[in-house]
């Protein structure tokens, strides 16, 4: 009880200093649709799914999960991340080996990163990741301050929109998880995120028609891509919004 406590405590402090507070200059919503881990079927049904829509995503990568299984799910293979790049999606990172980073001091949390650049650039060449996630969403002080250091923006877990200050070192998303998702409250988010010229992040694992509990069903993901066209929102890979939100 105690140390679930701390833990909720820490969280709390951690999201309440932004260590690298960006001041939106954005006239309009903007939106992005991210992937975590990649899956094989993120790969596979999720990027067709935004491929048809005409829009590009996030795909946070980690490089030693690359022809493996996690979790009980296939991941990725090698071609899917070239296929990926080769449609304009975005290759992003998401640790090497996906481990809790508050648990890694800076330099464990050096070879891990190194890890990942590593394998992306004998997987793709001249790829530089820009953009960062959090494993399993854990962030502290400690790793927000180095992630930050070495990264454009770092994505969280912890829901909300990105509007006003947007702390680029941890910002908000939404999950697009079938745990938590409601279409209804999306709706509202997405009207919430036009009305106040935010940048709404939406996020997910697997997709697939029985997905994992961190995971969504293709109608689900169609239904947010739906939702931000109906209300004229355009969706960009994160480093493209992060761009927009910096420059307008």
């Amino acid at each position: 009880m105690a140390t679930g406590l701390l833990t909720r405590i820490e969280g709390a402090i951690t999201r309440a200093i932004p260590l690298n507070p960006i001041q939106s200059r954005l006239s309009q919503a903007v939106a992005s649709i991210s992937f975590d881990d990649i899956p094989f079927s993120a790969a596979r049904v999720g990027a067709p799914i935004l491929q048809r829509a005409q829009i590009q995503g996030t795909f946070y990568v980690c490089g030693g999960h690359t022809g493996q299984t996690f979790e009980d799910r296939p991941q990725h293979e090698a071609h899917d991340l070239l296929a990926l790049h080769q449609a304009g999606h975005e290759i992003a990172c998401h640790t090497y080996a996906h481990p809790f980073v508050t648990k890694l001091n800076d330099a464990g949390r050096d070879e891990d990163r190194q890890a990942n650049a590593d394998f992306m650039r004998q997987t793709l060449g001249d790829v530089r990741m820009t953009s960062f996630a959090y494993p399993y969403g854990a962030v502290s002080l400690a790793a927000k301050a180095y992630y930050a250091r070495h990264f454009f923006t770092c994505r969280g877990v912890y829901r909300g929109l990105n509007v006003g200050r947007v702390d680029f070192s941890e910002l908000r998303a939404i999950g697009i998880e079938r745990r938590q998702h409601d279409i209804g409250r999306v709706r509202d988010l997405v009207a919430e995120a036009k009305e106040r010229q935010a940048w709404i992040i939406f996020f997910t694992h697997d997709v697939g028609p029985d997905p994992s509990d961190y995971g969504c069903t293709p109608e689900n993901l169609e239904d947010v891509i739906t939702t931000l066209k109906d209300a004229g929102i355009e969706t960009l890979p994160v480093k493209a919004a992060a761009a927009k939100v910096m420059f307008g």
